[in-house]
């Protein structure tokens, strides 16, 4: 299977499994780095446009690097980085609040040992399937934040049929909400368009089979 369709048919499932707990290691992964960049730059405050910016800026940059590293022999190998980082991130926390969060745990632990089995049966066709997983899951958490987050908030009936919603773990467009009398949608679908080119891009040029 050609990498562009392997990216579509992962891109539209995850976005289907986005509001419900079989995504959450991915929700996890999401978290994680909206949290770093909120702890990075807390002085700029929770409402901060420029901190909102910082955070899609450093999203879309994420996703487009394991783009490119998907599409070399070191694509093997993101999942294995991206879940030993999420793992040593929970030990840490449970270190410093003296308490673990079993929920969490298991929901990363059923991905890495996954990885495990798969690099144990060296089997290089399900890997690039488990890097692409990570990748684009990133993709649809930064489109559910900007797109389907605004859009459920126009009428509480859509955001009951947009379940996706339900799990926001990138908070960015709300402090735009109504800079220079533009709505909070209209930024989002400016923002979706600049983030989705680039990444359709590359999922489409210089095919990794």
């Amino acid at each position: 299977m050609r990498s562009e369709e392997r990216a579509g048919i992962i891109s539209v499932v995850m976005l289907f499994l986005w509001g419900t707990l079989i995504a959450e290691p991915f929700h996890i992964f999401a978290r994680n780095i909206s949290t770093t960049v909120r702890y990075a730059f807390s002085a700029l405050g929770d409402a901060s446009i420029v901190r909102s910016l910082i955070l899609y800026v450093v999203v879309v940059s994420a996703v487009i690097l394991l783009q490119m590293l998907s599409k070399t022999r070191l694509g093997i190998f993101i999942p294995c980085v991206i879940s030993t980082a999420l793992i040593l991130i929970l030990v840490i926390k449970s270190i410093a609040r003296s308490t673990v969060n079993y929920h969490d745990a298991l929901c990363l632990a059923i991905p890495a040992v996954i990885a495990i089995i798969l690099y144990l049966i060296k089997s290089e066709r399900l890997l690039k399937w488990l890097t692409d997983v990570y990748v684009y899951s990133l993709g649809v958490a930064l489109i559910n934040s900007l797109l389907f987050v605004p859009i459920a908030k126009l009428n509480g009936t859509v955001g009951i049929i947009l379940y996706i919603t339900r799990y926001n773990d990138l908070d960015i467009t709300s402090s735009m909400s109504g800079l220079a009398g533009i709505p909070e949608l209209v930024w989002g679908i400016f923002m979706t368009a600049f983030a989705v080119l680039p990444i359709i891009y590359l999922a489409t040029s210089s095919r990794r089979k």
